[in-house]
């Protein structure tokens, strides 16, 4: 029989890149896991290779032109030594991954410079499909303890049923924000750039990691008595409007929601929530 198991506290990441910025390095947290993590679920069941071919939420600009298409490919041996090779940082474990696993995107070859200027939600969208294409669609978990009737669950779980946020208009690059006394935000989404500048600051204090952030994607805030403020101080805005913002900049961030997947144990009848992290979709890498 198999032993049962605890469920980890699961590092996460997706979704919870720039969810509020409480904690923004949890965005790569789990990247450290992907050649460590010894809790074992089982080695990744190997399918037949996915799809390698994905379009993505907003992709890359050039000369005015959105291009969306990209091309994952299966990891390799050459591949999964160059990851562990990468260092000890969790991102740039994330960043070999992009690197190796992503063929092109729009009609360029995948370099870092391409990297960082991609959403992170489509970063992570590529990840999963990295995922796909090594080992096919379905995550594999066993004996998983039900915490609310602790029988142990064997389940399987598509990836595409990972839920997934879209933009409303894939070629909108601004949006407005409304905030207190009548002040509208204007914003971007933060980038694969945005990511690595506020997880360069090392000393734990969050709230610098957040002005980090503002101050990077708040463009500019039109005043109730109609003047603007062009890139605000992150430190002069309010607590409530810094709130705000970091809000919709998590909520509005497209790509894979990998905290909030959750299945229905059908012995119990109960819905499980089962946050996946970066560590199980590669696990055994």
């Amino acid at each position: 029989m198999t032993e049962p198991i605890t469920l980890p506290d699961f590092e996460r990441f997706g979704d919870q890149t720039f969810k509020g910025l409480e904690s923004p390095e949890e965005a790569t947290a789990a990247t450290q896991s992907l050649l460590q993590d010894d809790r074992n679920y089982g080695e990744p069941s190997i399918a037949d290779p996915g799809e390698t071919h994905l379009t993505l939420e907003r992709g890359i600009c050039r000369e005015g032109t959105w291009y969306r298409d990209a091309e994952v490919k299966e990891l390799t041996g050459a591949d999964e030594e160059a990851i562990a090779s990468a260092g000890s940082t969790s991102y740039r474990v994330f960043e070999a991954l992009l690197l190796r696993g992503v063929h092109t995107v729009g009609n360029e070859p995948m370099t870092r410079r391409i990297a960082a200027e991609l959403l992170i939600g489509d970063r992570e969208y590529l990840v999963m499909a990295i995922r796909r294409a090594t080992f096919g669609n379905d995550l594999e978990f066993e004996a998983l303890p039900c915490p609310h009737c602790e029988e142990l669950v064997d389940l399987t779980v598509p990836l595409d049923d990972i839920p997934v946020t879209r933009l409303d208009d894939a070629e909108q690059t601004e949006f407005d924000v409304p905030l207190r006394r009548q002040a509208v935000a204007t914003v971007r989404l933060p980038t694969g750039e945005d990511q690595a500048a506020v997880l360069a600051i090392k000393d734990g204090n969050t709230a610098k990691q957040d002005s980090e952030i503002l101050s990077r994607c708040v463009l500019r805030i039109r005043h109730a008595d109609g003047s603007t403020t062009k890139r605000p101080p992150a430190t002069t805005l309010s607590m409530s409007d810094r709130k705000t913002l970091l809000k919709f900049l998590a909520d509005t961030q497209p790509g894979p929601r990998y905290g909030d997947f959750s299945f229905v144990h059908e012995t119990c009848g109960e819905e499980v929530t089962l946050p996946i992290s970066l560590a199980t979709l590669f696990r055994g890498v």
